[in-house]
């Protein structure tokens, strides 16, 4: 009888695509897979460590695992990695504590086990070491209409609220030629996008021999004829002007940017380690929006930094709102143990609260003002997903907006026009005019 395995993972795309090249990995050794709220012999856990409140959520699920008394529970990822003793004291049970390194061999590993686990077992080796990207390949992206092609691992900037460094290593890439046989299995498995990520996506090919840069890995996808590609998180010095303009040309190229601002005070920047100021981004923003006007342009922002005083926020707050953003991810400061900026004097909860509420406020107002824009156009959208409820089908254009419309189960992960007929809120709702792909 097959063994029943369940895997949960929190935090960021990077972990979501080790998780499903793990699931393909335990599946071709004869594992079941079942949903981790069904009962499983062995449950696996891939962590994040990013804030504590993600450590606390993953020594919840691990505790969630054990009450159905598996035979084994794996906690793996970067909680894993650099919490391995609080893990190893506070989580009871069979439980195997896995770092980075030990990851992409778990389904080599677990079988090598005697089950039973009868104590934890603790395998974490030194991340800082590392000098090769796990290419954890897969033929599928499980449960998804987008593929993830993941091309890079760690980060060596040290900012100083990010416990990131740490927990997964320095900067590494995978090759050119790993990553073309990956993008060719996506594209024979019928995927029409691919969202290109990686914990530092803009770092990516600086350690390779010879160097390489991001423009490099564009003009791969472009030449491997990918229908649509996204980029995934980047930092602004590292959209360049040569990428810029090779962007315009490109006919893959979904007119999307998700950039890493902070802060819009130069005293905070200075004070997190990061590598670019607000006159920079603010320039960087209106080169995109007069490349591509109808962009979707997004921002993560971190509120309630210990260096951030009221005038700081206002700084911030002013900036944002008069740049072109279509939409922000807007993060509550919370001291992460293990990093510089967590020993710092903290802001209190309730202005880091009171902030982050203005900042949501001003993003859904420039989300719906984005969206409305569009009514009565058509656009470009890929089919994800049937919405039950509504009874209809969920797409997403090229430029990032959510589009609702009638279609059929035969067009989920094929492509669409629709004309957009209304906007509320954050939705789209039109009607398929034809289908392109």
């Amino acid at each position: 009888m097959r063994r029943r395995l369940a895997i949960a993972t929190l935090g960021c795309k990077v972990n979501q695509v080790e998780s499903a090249s793990l699931a393909e990995g335990f599946e071709q050794k004869g594992y079941e897979l079942v949903d981790f709220k069904n009962k499983a012999d062995i449950y696996v856990v891939n962590t994040c460590a990013v804030t504590a409140k993600a450590s606390y959520e993953s020594r919840k699920l691990l505790r969630q695992a054990q009450k159905n008394k598996p035979l084994l529970v794996v906690a793996t990822g970067c909680y894993a990695q650099v919490g391995a003793e609080e893990i190893f004291e506070q989580v009871e049970g069979p439980l195997l504590i896995a770092g980075q390194k030990e990851k992409a061999k778990l389904p080599e590993i677990v079988e090598d086990l005697k089950l039973p686990l009868k104590e934890k077992k603790v395998l974490v080796s030194e991340v800082k070491e590392l000098k090769t990207c796990e290419p954890y390949p897969l033929s599928r992206f499980r449960g998804h209409k987008r593929a993830f092609l993941r091309v890079q691992d760690g980060c060596s900037l040290f900012c100083t609220y990010c416990i990131v460094p740490y927990a997964r290593g320095p900067s590494r890439s995978l090759s050119l030629e790993e990553i073309k046989a990956q993008v060719i299995r996506f594209l024979e498995a019928g995927y029409r996008e691919i969202v290109l990520t990686g914990v530092h996506l803009g770092l990516w090919g600086h350690d390779l021999t010879p160097p390489r840069t991001l423009l490099d890995l564009l003009k791969l996808l472009e030449e491997l004829d990918v229908p649509r590609w996204r980029l995934s998180s980047l930092e602004p010095q590292e959209l360049t002007e040569e990428i810029l303009a090779f962007l315009k040309e490109a006919k893959g190229f979904c007119p999307h940017f998700h950039l890493s601002l902070q802060s819009g005070s130069d005293k905070v920047l200075r004070k997190m380690g990061r590598r670019y100021r607000a006159k920079d981004f603010e320039s960087l923003l209106l080169k995109i929006k007069e490349t591509f006007p109808q962009a979707a342009i997004g921002a993560d922002v971190i509120v309630g930094f210990p260096a951030e005083t009221e005038e700081d926020f206002e700084t911030t707050f002013a900036l944002i709102e008069r740049l072109p953003l279509t939409y922000l991810h807007v993060f509550p400061y919370s001291p992460r143990p293990g990093t510089p900026a967590a020993r710092w004097p903290q802001v209190p909860p309730h202005r880091i609260a009171e902030r982050a509420r203005k900042l949501q406020q001003l993003s859904l107002a420039k989300q719906k003002a984005f969206y409305r824009a569009h009514v009565g156009q058509t656009l470009e959208v890929l089919v994800l997903r049937y919405l039950e409820e509504q009874g209809l089908y969920e797409g997403l254009s090229r430029n990032y907006l959510k589009v609702i419309f009638e279609a059929k189960n035969d067009d989920l992960g094929r492509m669409v026009l629709v004309r957009v007929e209304r906007a509320v809120d954050s939705w789209l709702y039109g009607r398929s005019v034809h289908q392109t792909v």
